[in-house]
């Protein structure tokens, strides 16, 4: 049924796993496996992609033949790599929901410990650039933008406060997050959060040769690899997950600067006040002045 989370059982035959995937494209019969986002035209992540793309991840967790996972976005979604998650993945009624599923995503990639290399040839917003971004390898096309914007709607990104100061270091993490501005292809590169920046046109060519050098090596032995490296930069990811989730849930939405954030999200119109009011509108003196 629609929503329903996917689970490695299910996704052990192959014909049911095609039936159920609405969301994501799904390619296991190669050492590189092949998960490839596709909700036309932005990649906007609902509740059941996000349980679809934990549940294939999942699948891995015992498959030593595969060696690499591939994430990417399809060919109609072009100039997108994932917007995150929808409007109403931010409202109270949704958002432990939808946290909880997103972080589901990120613990079965940690689970499974197969590297994952993300090819980003387009925007990737909010949860989609996190997602991107705690993947082992990322690969982008001078069309790539990263951008985490929550901090203009009064909110932060939690999953990205954990990953970016890991990823980029403290000092960029916190001009990226605190500011909310675009970093570019080449800004990204020489930030450390992609590995290479390529023409479209040498993009596949890319990807594959990488993949080849990758599924070369033993499966086994780049599980642990990865492991090893997981344990020792990213350690302890739960309790760091768990922390972030807690102050988002439980303090970030008590403030009224996040609630209106949220109502101009929904309502698709700018926020009342200008960036210096969000002080004064705390002290009663109201918005839209």
């Amino acid at each position: 049924m629609p929503g329903e989370p996917l689970d490695a059982t299910t996704l052990e035959d192959p014909g049911q796993k095609k039936k159920n995937l609405q969301f994501i494209r799904w390619d296991d019969s190669e050492p590189a496996a092949h998960l490839t986002l596709c909700r036309p035209k932005q990649n906007v992540m609902n509740l059941q992609m996000l349980q679809e793309m934990a549940g294939v991840i999942d699948s891995l967790l015992n498959r030593k033949e595969v060696r690499l996972l591939i994430l990417d976005s399809a060919p109609e979604c072009e100039g997108y790599f994932s917007m995150g998650v929808g409007a109403e993945g931010y409202a109270a009624p949704m958002v432990f929901q939808m946290m909880d599923a997103f972080h589901n995503v990120f613990r079965a990639m940690n689970e499974a410990s197969t590297p994952v290399l993300a090819v980003v040839d387009g925007v990737a917003s909010g949860a989609g650039a996190e997602l991107a971004a705690f993947c082992d390898l990322v690969i982008a096309t001078e069309h790539a933008q990263f951008r985490q914007p929550e901090i203009r709607l009064g909110r932060f990104p939690p999953l990205g406060a954990v990953i970016y100061p890991r990823v980029i270091g403290p000092r960029r993490a916190m001009e990226f997050l605190l500011t909310g501005d675009t970093i570019d292809a080449q800004q990204a590169l020489v930030m450390g959060l992609v590995n290479q920046v390529v023409p479209r046109t040498a993009l596949k060519k890319t990807v594959s040769a990488l993949a080849k050098r990758i599924c070369n090596q033993s499966g086994p032995v780049l599980k642990l690899l990865k492991q090893v490296i997981f344990q020792g930069t990213w350690r302890p990811l739960n309790e760091a997950l768990k922390n972030a989730q807690d102050i988002y849930l439980n303090q970030l939405f008590e403030l009224e600067d996040s609630q209106e954030g949220l109502r101009a999200l929904l309502e698709k119109r700018t926020r009342c006040g200008r960036t210096s009011d969000w002080r004064l509108g705390a002290r009663g003196r109201g918005y839209g002045r």
